[in-house]
């Protein structure tokens, strides 16, 4: 017995890949789970857990949930044709919306930077000067609906 179609283990085997590296890179960078000074009571550190539950693992995994329901309803060819190549790859690149929901992560944070960082922590995050609040927000968006018109063109 089958428990995924070809189409959902894809799709699985590259968003886990995605995933694990959009998260270690958003640790790296941003420090958003920050669990210790978090439990000690400090607010800044708090907002940053929460926000990165919220915009690192609910979204993005409600996201997959939703394109994994949707690969399993139709039968996706991955035929040797030009579509079936082009099916290979849309699903494989439909997977990459996870990078769109730490693009917005980002632009949270540089929104309010105080809100999540202390003023120290805040003012070293905003001297490497890695854009405003739109740079991030607006691709973050951008690659969430691509990944959904990739869905859309692999089941029509």
């Amino acid at each position: 017995m089958q428990f995924f179609t070809e189409t959902q283990e894809l799709f699985t085997l590259i968003f886990a890949i995605h995933f694990t590296l959009i998260i270690d890179r958003v640790h790296r960078n941003y420090n958003p789970y920050d669990t210790y000074n978090a439990w000690k009571g400090q607010l800044h550190a708090i907002r940053r857990l929460f926000l990165s539950w919220a915009v690192m693992y609910i979204l993005p995994l409600l996201n997959f949930a939703a394109f994994l329901i949707i690969l399993g309803a139709y039968d996706i060819s991955f035929d040797p044709t030009p579509r079936g190549t082009l099916n290979i790859v849309l699903v494989g690149l439909s997977s990459f919306f996870d990078f769109g929901y730490y693009r917005i992560f980002e632009s949270i944070l540089y929104l309010s930077p105080k809100t999540f960082y202390t003023d120290k922590e805040a003012d070293e995050m905003m001297a490497k000067d890695r854009g405003e609040f739109q740079a991030h927000f607006i691709p973050g968006i951008l690659y969430v609906i691509a990944s959904f018109i990739m869905i859309f063109i692999v089941i029509i």
